[in-house]
């Protein structure tokens, strides 16, 4: 009996060793599973994160955007005109603006601002090429010389308009760039200037100056190249111009 006793309590220190060990190797089991379980969460709110910053840089950032091009001012500096025979002679002095609102820098070649009276050009300036920065707006002044007598021969309102002591003029062009983004995009944009303006004849001003939004766009990406850095006349915050012999005969 005695023997028995002995033998139950001998056997029982190790049942409880054997009992702690299967609980020590069903904790670790279950932390471990856990770990895995929050890893895999980690790793796929990282993942997502990571999309949608993707997302978003690839819709707001990279999409490139027609750079804007207004006419914002036509000042006279100085006006001659006759009723008979009917012309005028008029030289201007004018600014032109050009918005980048991408996120890389806007390269432009040289391009022509014309002046036309009666859907004819009387007049143009030449533009140099240039650079606008990320987010900024350059602005290039430029003068010409606007003259009837360039108008085609045949019958038109010149008469009239003199008597009536008010000019209609117009102006039209059209700025060719690239627009290149981090070295990653590479795409020409080309914005069109069409704008409307009246010569007031006794006051010698321009007044109501309108532009019309009228913009085109080229889908044509092209494998980056190397950059040449133009000599600057003109100067802005974020903005280099190139000057140009800008009066047209």
């Amino acid at each position: 009996m005695a023997d028995e006793e002995s033998q139950v309590w001998a056997s029982t220190p190790g049942k409880l060793r054997n009992g702690r060990n299967e609980e020590n190797s069903m904790f670790k089991a279950l932390r471990r599973e856990r770990t895995d379980k929050s890893f895999l969460f980690i790793f796929f709110g990282i993942l997502v994160v990571l999309c949608i910053a993707v997302l978003v840089v690839a819709l707001f950032v990279l999409r490139v955007k027609t750079p804007e091009v207004k006419l914002r001012s036509v000042k006279v500096k100085s006006l001659k005109y006759s009723f008979s025979p009917p012309s005028f002679n008029t030289t201007l002095s004018a600014q032109m603006t050009v918005k980048n609102p991408n996120f890389g820098y806007y390269e432009f070649e040289p391009s022509t601002v014309s002046f036309l009276y009666g859907g004819s050009r009387v007049g143009a300036s030449r533009l140099g090429k240039g650079e606008v920065k990320l987010l900024t707006t350059a602005t290039l002044s430029f003068g010409m010389d606007v003259r009837s007598n360039r108008l085609p021969e045949g019958r038109n309102t010149l008469i009239s308009d003199l008597n009536s002591g008010i000019l209609k003029l117009s102006a039209s062009g059209s700025v060719s760039g690239r627009m290149i983004l981090w070295k990653i995009v590479n795409q020409s944009k080309t914005s069109n200037i069409d704008c409307s303006m009246t010569l007031v004849l006794r006051t010698k001003t321009i007044n109501d100056l309108r532009n019309k939004k009228f913009l085109i766009n080229e889908p044509d990406i092209r494998v980056l190249r190397d950059i040449s850095v133009f000599p600057a006349i003109y100067r802005e915050k974020g903005t280099t111009f190139q000057s140009c012999p800008n009066h047209y005969s």
